[in-house]
């Protein structure tokens, strides 16, 4: 077979229509239709109905619920998902050679552990230079799962693939596992399930569904930590992990309940996201939605996340290897709600990051408190230059801050001191309500964050009271952890800017709080500053 390289791959996938890129990404020659296609066999009480037509909007169905009990601590998850908005239920069965799971003895009972009889499949699709490996009628329990070149895993609108919940059946450390593959797919309708609550300790505290009537910033810090799941060992984390590979696409697919980082793109060069749901306990520690680790060519594009720590991360922070530089990163139409960063670049940052576009999402959190921490997290503190960001028509709702922009000096490898830069950072069209804290921009004495714009900036307070402890001087802490209370609270409502040269700031608009006493814009050691 003839694969296009990922460059072609990564020029195919931004310039034709999204409709296009839906289609089966086979070789060469016409594809010929599914030679053994998946018998009608259902799981018992997991069937959905021949004909069922999805409704753009609707809930995820009765039928494709979780069959394992969740955590009953309310907010944890959400209630409704919209999964027929990025879901397509019923998208046709494959096309090529078809390698039935349990044509190669798999059971798929919700019992009997299938990792031999899957793995087999992969191996025997591969041997065969390519082909669908078909996961269709049953709950087939897995532990890690080799995904191999040519090779596409493709669970079907009746069958879950279900995360063991046995650490002895995870080697390497991930649920499924590319390693220096090309040309893979992994895709749905139907749903792979980590089993999370396997992995997780109780909470110290429950968290509140509403919040309260006086915002303070250090008792929502300490709600956030006191309400965490922490981890036990040997959870599977990554829990899907795309290693050095190319041409990758991860399609029309549930994941659900993930126990560590939920999809981890590392090191690779030509990914497409596309239709992913991925529903994760808003309390499990480290459940990354989507990691983009030295990655480049990656288009993220229609995904719905709700997940406990950042929604869609990038990070870069492989010290020493300056090859390793990641660029053309697209991040579209994605809905997230995030207990941290719902977009984050950082914190790792020692390799550089460059042309990043994220653009028409919608950021949020419901049904539980402490809002998420920031909308949109852009740092650079070990090292990296980060540069050419654009964050454009991005909907905020109940984020404690919309914007947090960081250039720091955390060199976590002590090899870069004082050596990153931040800068040619464009920010329109941010629209957020439900806000509890001010936007930041800040770099350090001497090490200024560059060429900001800011514009058409609209945000609103939540109502009620807030409790201030405004320390004069605002402190610097140039080398603690990035998050956006590391100032505490700050003496602007709208936005605190502070070691910047270049900043543009236009139609930025913001409605305090009643209470409030602050000013809306304070600039401190700001050089060529224009504001209108």
């Amino acid at each position: 077979m003839k694969h296009a390289s990922p460059v072609q791959f990564f020029t195919v996938l931004f310039l034709i229509p999204l409709a296009v890129a839906r289609a089966e990404n086979g070789g060469a020659g016409v594809p010929h239709p599914v030679t053994n296609p998946a018998s009608p066999r259902m799981l018992e009480g997991f069937r959905v109905a021949e004909g069922t037509q999805r409704t753009p909007g609707a809930a995820l169905p009765t039928e494709l619920r979780p069959l394992e009990a969740r955590p009953s601590t309310p907010g944890e998850f959400l209630q409704d998902i919209p999964c027929g908005e990025y879901i397509d239920f019923d998208r046709t069965a494959p096309f090529g050679p078809v390698f039935d799971v349990q044509d190669f003895g798999a059971v798929g009972d919700g019992k009997t552990v299938d990792t031999a009889a899957i793995q087999n499949a992969i191996e025997a699709a591969h041997g065969q230079g390519g082909g669908t490996v078909w996961i269709a009628g049953g709950d087939f329990v897995s532990g890690t799962l080799e995904l191999k070149s040519d090779v596409t895993l493709r669970i079907a609108r009746d069958a879950v693939l279900r995360a063991s919940r046995d650490p002895s059946h995870y080697a390497p450390p991930h649920f499924i596992h590319c390693d220096k593959a090309q040309n893979v797919r992994i895709e749905g309708p139907g749903k792979i399930a980590g089993e999370g609550q396997a992995w997780w300790q109780p909470p110290r505290m429950n968290a509140p569904v509403t919040p309260p009537e006086v915002f303070s910033l250090e008792e929502a810090r300490s709600v956030h930590f006191a309400c965490k799941r922490k981890k036990v060992p040997g959870r599977p984390s990554p829990f899907i992990r795309l290693n050095e590979s190319s041409n990758l696409v991860v399609s029309n697919l549930i994941i659900e309940n993930s126990p560590g980082w939920s999809l981890s793109l590392d090191r690779c060069k030509g990914v497409q996201v596309e239709g992913v749901v991925l529903d994760n306990n808003y309390h499990g520690e480290n459940t990354d939605g989507i990691d983009i680790v030295g990655s480049s060519e990656v288009a993220i594009t229609r995904c719905f996340i709700s997940t406990g720590d950042d929604g869609i991360v990038l990070k870069n922070g492989f010290a020493g290897d300056v090859s390793r530089a990641m660029t053309n990163i697209r991040i579209t139409r994605c809905a997230i709600r995030s207990a941290a960063n719902c977009i984050k670049i950082g914190t790792e940052t020692w390799s550089d990051i460059s042309d990043v576009l994220i653009e028409d999402c919608r950021l949020f959190t419901e049904e539980i408190w402490p809002w998420a921490l920031s909308a949109i997290a852009l740092e650079s503190v070990d090292g990296a230059a980060v540069r050419n960001v654009t964050v454009r028509n991005v909907s905020a709702n109940n984020v404690t801050t919309p914007l947090f922009i960081r250039l720091g000096n955390r060199n976590r490898w002590k090899d870069k001191d004082r050596a990153g830069a931040l800068e040619h950072i464009t920010v329109r069209q941010l629209t957020a309500t439900g806000v509890e804290f001010p936007c930041v921009i800040s770099g350090i004495p001497g090490l200024y964050a560059k060429d900001i714009v800011l514009e058409d900036i609209d945000i609103a307070y939540r109502a009620g009271g807030e409790q201030l402890d405004i320390k004069s001087p605002v402190p610097e802490v140039d080398e603690e952890y990035p998050e956006f209370w590391m100032f505490g609270d700050l003496p602007a409502y709208a936005l605190f800017a502070r070691h910047v040269d270049g900043l543009v700031v236009r139609n930025f608009r913001a409605l305090p709080r009643s209470v409030n006493e602050r000013e809306a814009f304070v600039f401190e050691d700001v050089l060529n500053l224009e504001r209108n």
